[in-house]
């Protein structure tokens, strides 16, 4: 993994195990607030043909020690399409817990969509 930074962005660029010249997704930790909030959003995305292999799993379970133990952030958002059960898996795993449907959330392609808003703490801030 590679990441870039600055103050609100957290980019972690996730590579080929086999071919590290390879880049095959990246993990996005943005919209960072500070202050009395302590937040920031996830996305995520990786190459169809690299899915299932644990590379998702693996990076953003890095992003999230980055982000809690070094940036000392608090809460970590995702919102997930409910249709994306893959998306939904990970973020279990994760330990994110569902906090409810954000009804047409997002405009995706000209509709307005739903998701599923999923949440991890740091109980350590």
């Amino acid at each position: 993994m590679s990441l870039i930074e600055n103050k609100n962005l957290l980019t972690l660029w996730i590579f080929k195990k086999n071919d590290e010249n390879r880049i095959i997704g990246s993990i996005g930790f943005s919209n960072m607030v500070w202050g009395v909030f302590l937040s920031c959003y996830l996305g995520y995305k990786l190459d169809k043909d690299e899915i299932n292999q644990g590379y998702m799993t693996e990076a953003i379970k890095k992003g999230i020690d980055i982000v809690f133990s070094e940036y000392g952030l608090h809460r970590i958002e995702a919102n997930i399409i409910p249709r994306n059960k893959r998306s939904l898996k990970v973020t279990e795993k994760l330990g994110f817990y569902n906090e409810g449907t954000a009804y047409k959330y997002l405009k995706i392609n000209g509709i307005w969509e739903d998701h599923i808003h999923m949440v991890l703490l740091n109980d350590k801030v």
